[in-house]
């Protein structure tokens, strides 16, 4: 009974913990709302439907009709949390490794580019816990086929990843990530056996071909037809040999250059260095030992292998934020306990390195936010001043370009994707995207340009205004306002396509 006490106790430790550390990490973030690029949409009945997110969709329309500043972030930190300490269990990890490991996983600063995705902040690591989750019921319940609630657990965990690859299909990287680890380790365990061991991995790749085969079904049965223009965009363009490209950006990412605040992930890289080294010097099953570490460390970036458009997102690449942390707590449990005082040191600076990296991201984030809302605002007032009849309900308003880069240069961190967007400037001027913008900050409630003959009317009078913040490249044709804040025309309208 104290052992089951004792147990219990250090495992709300460990939770409390964990939630602790991600509200460290993500501090400036939770009390300096700013709102990045795709998170100024509302939610519709069909939101992600077209990409195959139904689990998106369930979660970001069906249960919390939107995201809302504050809430969406702290419920996606409290699910990562959640998925630390179910991590811990698959990993037999203990004691203070387990707080090691969390502290290290949970401040990856590759967590930030999903996080900062406010319409999916919460989504994907509600996708996160239930990936774990799963693979947690598959290893606890695969040797007892014979038991019906074993079976049941089975189909159960099947369908937690089901969903999780609804939510966001780069989570799929996770279950497969999780359950290498856990043959890793037992691989490195005494009573490893090869055969066995084998027929449970060959189990967990069935367990995965019948969760994709139910996504599949379920995207027939749920989803419209794809958006096949968003998916092979990834795969549009490039000449050049594939492997050359994809062995370029791995040697990249494991050695922390990637993208801002990769910085610290070679501490995982020379951590696997020192582990084949041991693993050399042991002998005992070298080469599987071997074999399994290089797959840990190539397969959450190998989604990056088919992209060939040169577009690769940090945000991809989720399952990399596991190996970090696995890989250098492993390490040190390996390492004599005597100086884990010194080892302690080490993990504290490669933790407070990473929150600062990650409140950068989030401070750089911020000030570009501010610094469109204050555009936002200056053009509302310029609207408003020159035309006092201006009717938002029957005039249109129409933004023609995009800013340029020379508004946000000294605001944007170094290849920090996501984080040095402008709501003004992303995909060359959106207006759906710029006027949705006006709408989730209350600045101004403009109608969207969706009248074929009102564009005719206006747009060979465009390329001879000035652009902003010039007072004249703010225009009313007939019943449409033209702003012209950049040289060349953004992304097409609706009406421009057909």
């Amino acid at each position: 009974m104290i052992n089951k006490k004792s147990l219990l106790y250090n495992e709300y430790s460990l939770y409390v913990f964990s939630f602790f550390i991600s509200i460290l990490t993500y501090g400036f973030a939770l009390t300096n709302y700013s709102l990045t690029v795709d998170s100024e949409s509302p939610a519709f009945p069909d939101y992600s439907m077209s990409l195959g997110r139904w689990g998106t969709n369930l979660i970001r329309y069906r249960i919390f009709e939107g995201h809302l500043p504050y809430f969406t972030l702290l419920l996606g930190l409290l699910f990562l949390s959640l998925s630390a300490v179910e991590l811990t269990k698959i990993f037999r990890l203990k004691n203070i490794y387990s707080f090691i490991f969390c502290a290290l996983f949970l401040s990856v600063p590759q967590h930030a580019y999903q996080l900062a995705f406010t319409m999916q902040a919460d989504a994907v690591p509600i996708g996160f816990y239930c990936s774990i989750l799963g693979v947690h019921l598959f290893i606890s319940n695969i040797s007892n086929l014979k038991e019906i609630n074993s079976v049941i657990k089975l189909l159960f965990s099947c369908l937690l990843i089901t969903f999780t690859i609804a939510i966001y299909q780069a989570l799929v990287f996770i279950p497969v990530i999780t359950y290498l680890v856990f043959i890793f380790i037992n691989i490195n365990e005494k009573t490893f056996v090869f055969k066995y061991e084998l027929k449970r991995l060959l189990c967990f790749i069935l367990l995965m071909v019948i969760s994709l085969i139910l996504y599949y079904l379920s995207v027939k049965l749920f989803c419209p037809p794809i958006e096949d223009g968003y998916l092979s965009s990834y795969t549009a363009g490039g000449d050049n040999n594939r492997f050359v490209d994809f062995y370029n950006l791995w040697i990249d990412n494991i050695r922390g250059d990637f993208y801002y605040g990769d910085k610290t992930f070679l501490f995982a890289s020379i951590s696997s260095l020192f582990l084949i080294v041991s693993f050399a010097i042991e002998k005992k099953n070298f080469f599987i030992k071997l074999l399994c570490l290089l797959t840990l460390l190539i397969t959450p970036f190998f989604i990056s292998f088919f992209i060939t458009n040169g577009s690769n997102p940090p945000r991809l690449y989720v399952s990399s934020t596991i190996i970090f942390g696995f890989l250098i707590t492993y390490l040190i449990m390996k390492i004599n306990i005597s100086y884990i005082k010194q080892y302690l040191f080490i993990i504290i600076l490669l933790v407070c390195s990473n929150i600062y990296l990650i409140t950068n991201l989030f401070y750089s984030n911020y000030k570009i936010f501010n610094h469109d809302v204050t555009i936002a605002k200056k053009i509302e007032t310029t609207i408003q001043n020159k035309y006092p009849d201006f009717d938002s309900n029957t005039d249109y308003v129409y933004f023609y370009g995009a800013l340029p880069e020379s508004n946000y240069e000294k605001l944007k961190l170094p290849n920090s994707e996501v984080f040095g967007g402008s709501l003004f400037a992303w995909d060359g001027g959106n207006n759906w995207r710029i006027i949705n913008f006006f709408r989730f900050n209350d600045i101004a409630y403009f109608r969207f340009l969706d009248d074929k003959r009102s564009f005719d009317l206006i747009k060979d009078s465009i390329p001879a205004m000035p652009q902003w913040p010039s007072s004249e490249s703010v225009k009313k044709i007939n019943n449409v306002v033209v702003v012209k804040i950049g040289s060349t025309p953004g992304a097409l309208l609706p009406l421009q396509q057909k």
